[in-house]
């Protein structure tokens, strides 16, 4: 179990698959993999330790608030393997991928923003 940045829990587990994980949070086939939190990582490394979550919930792929420098627009684009276009809809897991960066001590899970940890950030 995992809090999201209000606190509220959000349930995690390992897919029997053992590359995927499911929650009930994220009503999604197929499940994501463990892998897109490497898509996350590499994101906030190239922006200097961060990253806007962005808004996948009220604006398309290519909006400022959902494009591939936020969050949400390079999981989409992971998840697509490259295939979301400008004006597609996404969906916007970051809520929960979010909590669980931040409870494996990787990012800190601010308003509106990812940022690497400083503990994390002395690994790299």
């Amino acid at each position: 179990i995992v809090r999201t940045v209000t606190g509220l829990p959000c349930e995690i587990c390992a897919a029997p698959d053992g590359v995927s994980f499911v929650s009930p949070k994220l009503p999604i086939k197929p499940a994501y993999e463990f892998a897109i939190f490497d898509v996350i990582v590499d994101l906030l490394i190239r922006n200097d330790g961060r990253a806007r979550k962005g808004n996948g919930r009220n604006h398309k792929f290519g909006h400022a608030e959902c494009d591939e420098n936020t969050v949400v627009g390079a999981v989409a684009v992971a998840r697509s393997g490259g295939k979301v276009r400008p004006g597609d809809s996404v969906f916007d897991p970051v809520f929960v991928l979010a909590a669980v960066l931040e409870w494996a001590e990787i990012a800190n899970n601010g308003r509106g923003e990812l940022t690497l940890t400083q503990s994390y950030r002395s690994k790299i």
